[in-house]
Order: structure tokens, then C-alpha cells, then sequence
């Protein structure tokens, strides 16, 4: 009799007693238990962030990087070296900050997001913000990809990223793959609509003669997010503050 009685108790509560989301909360959140942003003083935690291939974690910080100055690649790439040391902020590369602006857009109908696409946007538009990535350009075959660029993360891939300037398209889907993670195209047409709201544009340079460094950056203003993969690795650029780590 006490099974039994125990047994129906049980029933109930599946019922009546767990907190089970209605569909509209399921549909926003993606039925995803890590979809979750929490904001402290110094910085905004993200869940989530799906990078690598791996699902992480990502702290924002609301603040830029060492107040807000101005460095090359080469500089964050040695201040980001050293910050990991100490779970400190550094710069990320493209695909890790793309990762988390999609995370964010993935919750956009959480307030804290809205408060971070704010911080995004207003950054991106005064100042160009840097990240570790950088473009061999080569003269013939495919172009080298570099990620975490000169720190002990870093790695790379090959692919052809030359080409005009322009709105990004379904044909640039495999240059985007090797720049951000990911070739959805409408996917980061959303995002980028939804952080800037405007177009997205990748800009980038022709087949040169010989091999060509450039360094990839964000930047945006009224008309457009650009994908910026065609500035001078001595060109000086600020830096969002971010750090992650696996689930």
C-alpha cells in the first residue's frame, strides 16, 4: 500500500510538482539549460558559445582591453599570451568572437543581451577591434587562415579568402567557414543584423603577386558590420576583453 501510494505521489509530482517550460519558453531558449547570460560589475558571462567545434562558457568584460588603447596584432598577441596566464581578459580570434555574438543573439530576447549588443555595437562603430586572426594571402593556390595568431593556441587552416569587396553571399560561404566557424550564411546575415542592424560585408584583397599579411578586425557603422580581412599587421586597433572555457 505505501508503494503503491508512493508510486501515485510520484506520478503527481511529475506533474504538478517539476517546472516544465512551456513551448515558448522552450522555443526561445532552445530547450538548452546553458542558455544563460549573468552580468556581474566587471563582466557578463555567456553560455552556450559553441567554438571549435566544443561548447564553452564566455566571459565579456565590460570593459576594453587595458583601458581601451590602441595596439598591433603582434602586441595583443603578447598581452593575450600573457593574460591567459593569470585567467585574465585577452583578445580572442575571429571565430571564438563570432561564436559568442551569436550566443548572444541565440538569447536576444534576454535583457542582459540587449545590454551587451548595446556595448557591442557602440564599440564597433567608434573603433576598430581587433582579433587574432590573420590572412597569408597567397599568389596561387588556396590563402593560410591564422587563428590565435602567434600565441600557444594558435592554429590554422587553408582556404581561398581573396576576392572583391561586398555583402556577403551564399558563394562566399566557404572563406566565412575558415574566418568565423560557420558557413550559414543567413545565420550571420542575423547576427550581424540583429547587432548593427545592417548588412554584413567582408572585406578583403585581390589575388596579390606575392604573399600579402593582412590582419582580420570587426568594425561597423550606419551602413554596414564589416568582416574586415585586409589591414596591415603594424595597423593599430583596440580590443574586446573576453575569456572561455569548455563545458
Amino acid at each position: 500500500m505505501i508503494s503503491k501510494t508512493l508510486e501515485q505521489f510520484v506520478k503527481g509530482m511529475s506533474l504538478e510538482g517539476l517546472v516544465i517550460p512551456s513551448s515558448q519558453e522552450d522555443s526561445d531558449q532552445g530547450g538548452n539549460s546553458n542558455l544563460v547570460i549573468q552580468s556581474t560589475q566587471d563582466l557578463w558571462t555567456i553560455g552556450n558559445v559553441h567554438y571549435r567545434d566544443e561548447l564553452y562558457t564566455a566571459d565579456l568584460s565590460k570593459s576594453l582591453l587595458d583601458s581601451g588603447s590602441g595596439k598591433t596584432q603582434d602586441d595583443w598577441a603578447l598581452y593575450s599570451e600573457q593574460a591567459r596566464k593569470s585567467n585574465g581578459f585577452y583578445t580572442g580570434d575571429m571565430p571564438l568572437q563570432h561564436s559568442i555574438f551569436t550566443a548572444l543573439y541565440s538569447q536576444r530576447t534576454n535583457s542582459q543581451s540587449e545590454e551587451i549588443r548595446k556595448f557591442i555595437q557602440e564599440n564597433m562603430r567608434r573603433l576598430g577591434m581587433a582579433s587574432l586572426t590573420r590572412i597569408k594571402y597567397q599568389p596561387s593556390g588556396k590563402d593560410k587562415i591564422i587563428h590565435n595568431c602567434k600565441t600557444s593556441d594558435e592554429y590554422s587552416l587553408d582556404e581561398n579568402i581573396s576576392g572583391p569587396d561586398r555583402e556577403i553571399e551564399q558563394s562566399d560561404s566557404l572563406a566565412l567557414k575558415a574566418l568565423l566557424g560557420t558557413d550559414d550564411i543567413q545565420e550571420i546575415k542575423n547576427v550581424y543584423q540583429w547587432l548593427n542592424n545592417t548588412p554584413t560585408w567582408l572585406w578583403r584583397i585581390e589575388k596579390p603577386s606575392k604573399i600579402e599579411e593582412r590582419i582580420a578586425w570587426f568594425n561597423a557603422d550606419s551602413g554596414w558590420v564589416g568582416l574586415y580581412c585586409n589591414w596591415n599587421p603594424d595597423d593599430l586597433n583596440h580590443s574586446f576583453g573576453v575569456r572561455a572555457r569548455k563545458i
